[in-house]
């Protein structure tokens, strides 16, 4: 069912949102905040202030998908970039890692 996903580009919110917010004021803030389109052919993924949910949102022809992990662990968090820069380079392989628990962002210097 989720295959075709594959084929979508992938961009993160950086920072924090308010996870009240659903997918139609999510994809305000696409809009608004991101200068981007949500209706094309991407996944947004948002993140909460205490780092522990996050909400994907995605345009699919005729309505929204919107899919959430919310992390029951106690101490535990999503590793979250904090620039537009890390935001925006963003591969699905990185985001499976972050909902594994790892920390994608956490890049080591290059020589």
């Amino acid at each position: 069912m989720f295959d075709h996903l594959k084929e979508y580009s992938i961009y993160i919110k950086p920072g924090f949102t308010d996870m009240r917010k659903r997918a139609d004021s999510l994809s305000l803030l696409v809009r608004s905040e991101m200068g981007m389109d949500p209706m094309e052919k991407s996944i947004f993924i948002f993140c909460g202030r205490d780092k522990k949910r996050v909400t994907a949102i995605v345009w699919d022809s005729n309505g929204w998908l919107e899919f959430s992990k919310r992390l029951a662990c106690f101490g535990m968090s999503f590793k979250w970039p904090s620039t537009e820069k890390e935001a925006m380079s963003v591969q699905l392989a990185d985001i499976e890692e972050m909902l594994r628990g790892g920390n994608p962002w956490r890049r080591f210097p290059q020589f």
